[in-house]
């Protein structure tokens, strides 16, 4: 399986928004609830710093957005959202999603990374973040309203860049 990640071109739009779409479904880790349409999704990956996809042969597998976290003041420091597809998983296209994403906001000039809202029962990501170098800064306790409509907490982590 060979592994292409590149800057999202328009004819990737339905695939990265049935991606997009899964996780929103899936209600455990995106804090969205509405799926969006082909020409939402091309809208938020055209605001994006970055918006990048991962290709296996002509299939997209995965992606990634980048853009700061908040503006002015705070604007050094980015923020991001990766998805792959249940079909690709375990294979390491997270790793290389997360991987990528830093060193591209490394050349954006972003100084670091934040996540805002990591749930706590998202245990593969938590690990990979973990191993990856990101630091726990906090946790939101009922931060985050699970698809059935409970509550978990939710983590704040940060990687210097």
């Amino acid at each position: 399986m060979e592994l292409e990640l590149r800057e999202w071109q328009p004819g990737d739009v339905p695939g990265m928004t049935r991606i997009w779409n899964q996780v929103l479904d899936c209600g455990d880790a995106f804090p969205g609830d509405t799926p969006l349409s082909e020409a939402e999704m091309q809208q938020l990956l055209s605001a994006q710093t970055k918006a990048v996809c991962a290709c296996v042969d002509t299939t997209v597998a995965g992606l990634f957005i980048l853009h700061p976290n908040n503006i002015g003041r705070c604007s050094h420091v980015a923020n991001a959202s990766y998805a792959v597809d249940p079909a690709f998983r375990g294979h390491s296209i997270g790793k290389k999603l997360v991987k990528a994403s830093l060193e591209i906001a490394k050349q954006c000039g972003f100084r670091g990374m934040q996540f805002n809202a990591v749930v706590v029962g998202n245990t593969v990501a938590l690990s990979l973040y973990d191993q990856l170098g990101f630091q726990r800064i906090g946790t939101i306790p009922g931060g985050f309203r699970l698809k059935d409509g409970s509550y978990s907490d939710m983590l704040i982590l940060y990687h210097p860049l």
